[in-house]
């Protein structure tokens, strides 16, 4: 009986013995079964292993704050900031959002966890960005204005 390639069961039966008998007289599953090596500490010659402190304190911080995020929405996000020689390195998420209320004493759930956007995330990029504001800036028609006394504009 043919299947639908064109070979038979007993074919298939004997290629399949063929593969067995030529794995088995290559020693492959015996070498399965064989004493492993004993390796002892695989790290001990490796070389400039100095990478591993800096990859470990990658995430080390000094100190810790947080703040509430709200730039341009209306989701004032809580967030953590992670402070490292006084500048601010990575931002996280609070997961408290069950335990405070607001002035009216509602709470919200802790569905809410975590709560915080790319935004938030990626702030403190825009604080010690190239085009951060450094000091504040005034207009020169409105600082005249003020400095006039606010007179009325149809004056």
């Amino acid at each position: 009986m043919h299947t639908s390639n064109g070979h038979t069961r007993r074919e298939f039966l004997v290629a399949g013995g063929v593969a067995a008998g030529t794995a088995s007289a290559l020693g492959w599953p015996l070498r399965a079964f064989a004493e492993r090596p004993d390796v002892g500490n695989p790290l001990a010659g490796y070389p400039a292993r100095g990478w591993e402190k800096i990859y470990r304190d990658q995430y080390a911080y000094d100190s810790r704050f947080s703040w509430v995020c709200s730039p341009n929405d209306t989701h004032a996000c809580r967030v953590l900031a992670y402070v490292r020689n006084g500048v601010i390195t990575r931002m996280g998420t609070q997961y408290d959002y069950e335990k405070y209320s607001d002035l009216y004493g509602n709470h919200a759930t802790a569905n809410w966890n975590p709560r915080q956007c790319a935004k938030g995330y990626t702030f403190h990029r825009i604080v010690y960005g190239p085009y951060r504001l450094k000091y504040p800036i005034v207009r020169k028609g409105w600082k005249e204005w003020a400095d006039a006394g606010f007179p009325d504009l149809d004056a």
